[in-house]
């Protein structure tokens, strides 16, 4: 499936598109009806596969998990403020 979800996406836009992504799997379905509309080719054979592989590894568990990891930004500015 990952496959089929990069030909389709990767054609208007990179991939980081959809890792940097990390939405429930009803966000998931509103955006591919957004980029249906737009023109992307999603069979409805493989729309339930899209949306659980988008979901399985793009989705909100995954940006908590990966978002955790992260060291906290930097502030800018003085500590005056």
């Amino acid at each position: 499936m990952q496959a089929k979800v990069k030909a389709a996406c990767t054609s208007c836009h990179n991939t980081s598109r959809i890792t940097e992504q990390h939405m429930t799997r009803k966000k998931w379905s509103d955006e591919l009806d957004k980029m249906e509309g737009l023109g992307a080719a999603i069979t409805d054979s493989d729309r339930n596969a899209f949306l659980n592989y988008l979901t399985k590894n793009f989705g909100p568990e995954k940006g908590a998990t990966r978002d955790a990891g992260k060291p906290p930004a930097k502030k800018s500015g003085s500590a005056a403020n």
